[in-house]
């Protein structure tokens, strides 16, 4: 099938192109920019309905504008002008959502982008050789450079996230590949810039997204000059030359070869002129699948003549597959929703502290005025002066120690003069105050714990823990969200990788002696790639908290003390632990390495002794079966076969004995190799201790064991 498209191909006029569906998927993506193939008529019926489909997602999201926008003013702690109850009025802002924010950005920062090690990979399947598992740490040692040193705008922009995203509730970042640049790069849309349907539950299925795009005049010349944008030409501000100009970029769909199916482009708009500046494809010729059918089709075939035997060139029909027109096609992914808590009327854009506290953090505002103002009527005071008091009224200053004459008698003053009564501060409002600030703080997260204050003494660790689990209850849930955002996140840069980086670059990092291939190793599908940081322990306190309780088990004997050290430790910040293990006695080494050859020769012992007691169970057994055979009567043969039966029993158990002493002596040869590297044989190493072998020895015998023979068991 053949349609007809709106693209000119071959320098053919629009309505005369006849395109095939493979050709036209192949010239759309190795296009630069598609706009200067398109007639004027039809671009401008494109800007028309992207400016059109971007308003109307703009609408539906005017709701969620108004939360992001009041949450922003309480965070900023913006003051506007007050006239209530008088000029002058106090006006205090209490900065409970701009305090739960910087506690989110504190304790998340530090967890997401640890000093080393950013990412890590997870390769899934048998792993013969730990070829995956090498696969897996080129993987993760790469892109935890990338992101700590090439994508050098990543950290910054990742703490960006982390204050603006409680507030707001939904961030977006964009993830592209620049050549200009030779990588990978990545920008935090500001608030309110990415646009998108609020009724979309995700965004991988939304049929349109668009990013509000304000660019410099030299900006502009840049994407001009390297064809990213074609010429055209706008109006400068008049009071800012080197103003911004507005763009809209959106991600849509729309069908340029007029075969029913809308294929996903990437067009960019100049708002004021209604110009299309770019329009490339949002997808790759292998994210295409297209419909096929078969025909019969000559080709020639080279065969053998039977009477010369020459060969000749005949004719043959074979049948072949010929796309007929497009089945579906992937788009492209560039932005990750990050999301503080999911909307709470189902709709795409999330809930942060704005709305959550919003009202509380303006009832606390409101109460603190209130009770500023009345404190300062208090201790103003006023009143009433009578007409007959000769006395000009208004305010009345007074210097320490000083009097003031007036022209009546104190007893007309004291007649005349009424005092207005100002109650002052009231105390109901007061505990209402504090009510407010801490529901505030409890669902923000912000409890004593978990500001720095000091727990009760004598507070376990795991009391700790628990505490601390219950003050993040919210933000432990946040945290998952983010982390979940960041796997997407990585697995774009993944691809990006297996696309963009090239052999050399990537084996001039690795400094390996096998070359590798990014393509092969970035391949995600067998391969999960997220933060190496755990969300259930997102602060150093919890971390050291989980590590004391390892350490006190250490201490009970339940965990290997050395260990729980190194977790500790690590927990802890504390380097080089491996200077800090206590070294070897060498003369309770000797003595346990005297012990331990002891045991050995016990074991050999006790291992050639069930050897020769099988050897007579089996030829016992032997004879017992050739008895069997020539019994002349049933009675003589019963008690044969549980003779028999008594023999399989013992030879069992002999098995399972020389089982337990070769597992025994296995444990013997561990122990030697890791005396070897600085153990100490006998047990003196952190959480290791030898076995307690010998002739007190606690390892379990059968009864063949003995040194008088099996117990109950006639071996003649």
């Amino acid at each position: 099938m053949e349609a007809e498209a709106d693209i000119m191909l071959e320098e053919q006029a629009p309505e005369q192109a006849q395109v095939s569906p493979e050709e036209f998927v192949a010239f759309a993506v190795q296009s630069q920019n598609l706009a200067a193939e398109i007639s004027e008529e039809k671009l401008r019926e494109i800007a028309q309905q992207v400016l059109r489909d971007y308003h109307l997602d703009k609408d539906s999201m005017s709701e969620w504008f108004q939360k992001m926008e009041r949450g922003i003013k309480l965070a900023s702690l913006v003051k506007e002008d007050k006239s209530y109850p008088f000029n002058g009025a106090a006006n205090v802002k209490y900065p409970l959502v701009t305090s739960a924010a910087l506690q989110f950005n504190a304790r998340a920062y530090p967890a997401i982008v640890p000093p080393d090690q950013v990412v890590k990979a997870k390769v899934w399947g048998n792993d013969q050789g730990g070829l995956k598992a090498a696969r897996a740490l080129r993987v993760s040692t790469f892109m935890s450079y990338q992101l700590s040193g090439p994508i050098e705008e990543w950290e910054e922009e990742t703490d960006n996230l982390l204050v603006q995203l409680p507030i707001v509730g939904t961030m977006v970042r964009k993830w592209w590949y620049d050549p200009a640049a030779s990588r990978a790069r990545c920008r935090l849309v500001d608030p309110g810039k990415f646009i998108v349907n609020d009724k979309v539950k995700n965004l991988n299925d939304a049929p349109r997204c668009s990013e509000e795009l304000p660019l410099y005049p030299v900006e502009i010349e840049q994407r001009v000059r390297s064809g990213s944008f074609v010429e055209f030409e706008f109006t400068e501000d008049p009071e800012d030359a080197q103003g911004q100009q507005e763009f809209v970029e959106q991600h849509t769909r729309l069908d340029l070869d007029k075969d029913g199916y809308p294929e996903p482009y990437v067009v960019t708009v100049h708002v004021e002129t209604q110009t299309v500046v770019r329009l490339v494809a949002d997808f790759r010729e292998t994210d295409v699948q297209f419909t096929t059918e078969e025909r019969p089709v000559e080709v020639a075939v080279p065969v053998q003549d039977p009477v010369t035997g020459e060969t000749v060139i005949a004719t043959a029909t074979q049948v072949e597959e010929y796309a007929t027109g497009i089945r579906s096609i992937k788009r492209g992914s560039y932005f990750v929703a990050f999301k503080f808590l999911p909307s709470l009327d189902g709709g795409f854009h999330g809930t942060g502290l704005g709305l959550l506290l919003g009202d509380i953090s303006e009832t606390i505002n409101s109460i603190i005025n209130m009770l500023l103002d009345a404190g300062h009527y208090a201790s103003l005071g006023g009143g009433f002066i009578g007409a007959e008091f000769r006395m000009k009224g208004g305010a009345q200053r007074h210097r320490p120690g000083e009097w003031k004459m007036v022209q009546s008698s104190g007893q007309a003053v004291r007649e005349s003069i009424v005092p207005m009564t100002f109650p002052g501060p009231d105390a109901t409002l007061f505990q209402m105050l504090g009510m407010m600030i801490d529901a505030g703080r409890e669902l923000a997260s912000v409890q004593d714990v978990m500001t720095g204050e000091a727990p009760r003494q004598n507070q376990t660790a795991t009391t700790t823990i628990a505490l601390i689990e219950q003050g993040m209850m919210v933000f432990t849930a946040a945290y998952k969200r983010i982390f979940r955002a960041l796997k997407s996140e990585y697995s774009l840069l993944a691809g990006v990788n297996a696309e963009t980086i090239t052999p050399e670059e990537y084996n001039a990092f690795l400094d390996e002696e096998r070359p590798a291939d990014p393509a092969e190793d970035f391949n995600l599908s067998d391969m999960n790639i997220q933060p190496v940081a755990d969300p259930r322990s997102v602060t150093k306190m919890q971390q050291a908290a989980k590590a004391q309780m390892l350490f006190e088990w250490a201490q009970a004997g339940i965990v290997d003390q050395g260990e729980a050290l190194s977790r500790m430790s690590e927990a802890m910040d504390i380097e080089d632990v491996e200077s800090l293990m206590p070294q070897p006695d060498p003369m309770q080494q000797q003595m346990g390495m005297m012990q331990m050859q002891a045991a050995q020769a016990d074991l050999a012992l006790k291992m050639a002794d069930v050897e020769l007691k099988l050897a007579q169970v089996e030829e016992t057994r032997s004879q017992v079966i050739e008895n069997i055979t020539r019994a002349e009567n049933d009675t003589t043969r019963v008690q044969l076969e549980a003779k028999r039966n008594r023999m399989d029993a013992l030879f069992k158990t002999l098995e399972e004995d020389r089982a337990r002493l070769e597992t025994a002596i296995r444990g013997f040869g561990s122990l030697e190799r890791a005396s070897g590297n600085g153990v100490a044989a006998g047990g003196n190493a952190p959480g290791m201790q030898a076995p307690p072998f010998g002739d007190g020895g606690g390892l379990p015998v059968g009864p063949a064991m003995g040194r008088g023979g099996p117990q109950g068991f006639a071996l003649g």
